[in-house]
């Protein structure tokens, strides 16, 4: 009994210790130049919806259960914040951290303290 302890205590810390490896790529954005060289004028996608981002300060894309929105944007202190218009319905600014790996986004809104969300950026 004794044996298979340590051997799980072995394997147990083996494991933990290989985590960092499986570690992602994604690196975040941190600057407005950064982000319109990336994501602004592509097609980011997910399922059931696309958003576009434009260089005009405008988003436009189609969400799965609300459909077509529309809204405005900025690129303020290393954050992508946003405001969009639902049914004619203000969802008000969020300020969202942008992280990218290849054709990847991940956001995470309330300044990288809410949900987290992967897209894909065509």
């Amino acid at each position: 009994m004794r044996k298979s302890t340590i051997a799980f205590s072995v394997f147990a810390l083996v494991a933990t210790a290989a985590i960092p490896a499986l570690a992602d790529n994604f690196k975040r954005i941190k600057t407005s130049e950064e982000f319109s060289a990336l994501v602004v004028g592509k097609k980011i996608t997910w399922d059931g919806g696309f958003a576009v981002i434009r260089a005009n300060g405008k988003t436009d894309g189609r969400l799965k259960k609300q459909g077509k929105y529309v809204g405005n944007w900025t690129f303020t202190k290393g954050f992508y914040c946003r405001n969009l218009v639902i049914k004619k319905e203000e969802t008000g600014t969020n300020c969202q951290i942008v992280e990218i790996d290849g054709n990847k986004l991940r956001i995470t809104r309330d300044q990288g303290k809410g949900a987290t969300n992967i897209f894909n950026l065509k």
